[in-house]
Formats: C-alpha cells, structure tokens, sequence
C-alpha cells in the first residue's frame, strides 16, 4: 500500500495545514503511519505535495505541506475514452483499469446494440458510481488527475463531441471487427505526435453498420484492427488503450 492520498483541491490550496478526513484513518492505520511520517497529497487536478503528518486522532489526523512535488505521473498523451455501454460490473472494470493506465476522460455512450436502458436520473447515480471507482483506482496507482467520467451520452450527442474535437492530428480511433487494413502501428506513422487520442469501443455486439457509416464522415475518425480475433466488450478498450499510450503516451518507458 502507498501513503498517497487524494483529497479536494479545496482541502490543500493555499493550505499549510491539512484534515484528513475519517475515510482516510483505515488507510493511515493499514500502513502503521505516525505523527512526523512523511506521505503524499494529491489533488486530483494534476498537483501532488510532500506533507508529513502531525497527528492522526480517532477521527481525523493533520499533516503539514511541505512543498510541492515535481512529478511526471500524468502521460504527456490526453485520451478520452468513448466507451459503449455494456453491463455493470464489464464498465466497473474497465473504469478502474482504464483510470490505471492513464485515461484522461471516460464517455459511456448508449449505442444501437447497448442492452442495458439508462434513464437520465440513473445516468447520473452509475456516473458517480463510476467516479468513486477511479477515484480509489487514481489513489492506488499513484495518479495526480482523477479522470473526469460523464454520465451516458447518446450516440448522435457523442458524435457532435468527436465531431469538435477530432482532427487529422488528434484522432479518434474505432476497433472494428470488419476493418482488416489498418492496424494501430500503421497509424502511428502516420500521425506522429497527437497532443489528444479518443478510442470509440462498442457494446457487445459491436457497432451497427448504420453507426459506422456516421462515425466515417467525421474527419479525423479512423477504424482500426486489433487483429484476427474477436475481443470481448471490456477487453478491447482497455487493450487499444495500451497500445496507444505505448505509441504516444508513457507506457513505452521512453518518457
């Protein structure tokens, strides 16, 4: 276990005291830490600081900002997952291992073959579901940035989103079963350096034709293969996430 903490940018800016709060002790206790222990505080906007402890009560400790670390944690890559919507615990998964290999924003999108119905309401109570998950997920890798998660979104409002952000530069990439050409690497040399990436992975079941041939206007979109075999619906994003922050994020080990 790590004495890396995430806590509310409120709670460290401009702060030289912090409360950690009672949802911390468990953890505190787990790694046996004490009064004068160093750890680390993180705001889950992209800012981490050395602090250390002053006290740990039986209802909240106290520690002391020592100074604010420089800290490469974050790819230099931004990816925002468009992600169909399947069942529960298939999007539990993929939230939390997405948010551990370095996703910047995750889109649960409703799909013409997505099973499950989501109403409005529902939309919002799975979003923060799924936002305590990469938030724990964040905290255990290590992470400074929480992902942003939305609510389910329509297909046609998750096309106007790639429609505004995708370019030939910043591409959106598809994994689809019937596209036998283009693989990922023969990607990457074309577009070299892509300051953003979104991936588009479909329920189970996959994309509709008619969906396809929507996603096919948008300039900058790009199906791909990820091979002679059919992945599961939680397994191709979280292996076309790999393989993109190995090209261009910090998987690599290049930096």
């Amino acid at each position: 276990m790590s004495s890396w903490f995430l806590l509310p940018p409120e709670a460290l800016e401009g702060k030289k005291k912090v409360i950690l709060q009672k949802e911390h002790l468990s953890h505190l206790k787990a790694l046996r830490l004490a009064g004068g222990d160093p750890i680390v505080l993180a705001d889950g906007r992209g800012r981490a600081y050395k602090a250390r402890l002053e006290y740990i009560g039986s209802q909240n400790a106290e520690a002391s900002l020592l100074y604010e670390l420089a800290q490469k944690v974050e790819p230099p890559l931004e990816v925002t997952l468009f992600l169909g919507v399947s069942k529960r615990e298939k999007i539990d998964l993929v939230v939390r291992h997405s948010v551990e290999l370095g996703v910047r924003k995750i889109i649960p999108v409703m799909t013409e073959r997505t099973v499950v119905k989501i109403t409005a309401e529902k939309g919002k109570e799975k979003a923060m579901r799924w936002r305590k998950i990469a938030a724990s997920a964040a905290a255990q890798c290590q992470r400074s940035f929480i992902p942003e998660i939305f609510p389910p979104l329509p297909f046609t409002e998750a096309l106007a989103l790639m429609r505004e952000h995708s370019n030939e530069e910043n591409p959106v990439i598809v994994p689809w079963e019937e596209e036998t050409r283009l693989g990922i690497g023969e990607l990457a040399e074309k577009i070299k350096n892509p300051s953003s990436v979104s991936l588009f992975t479909g329920p189970e079941g996959g994309f509709s034709l008619q969906e396809m041939e929507k996603l096919r206007k948008i300039t900058g979109i790009y199906p791909v293969t990820l091979g002679p075999r059919i992945l599961r619906a939680e397994t191709a994003p979280l292996a076309v996430l790999s393989i993109v922050m190995y090209l261009w994020g910090d998987l690599s080990g290049g930096g």
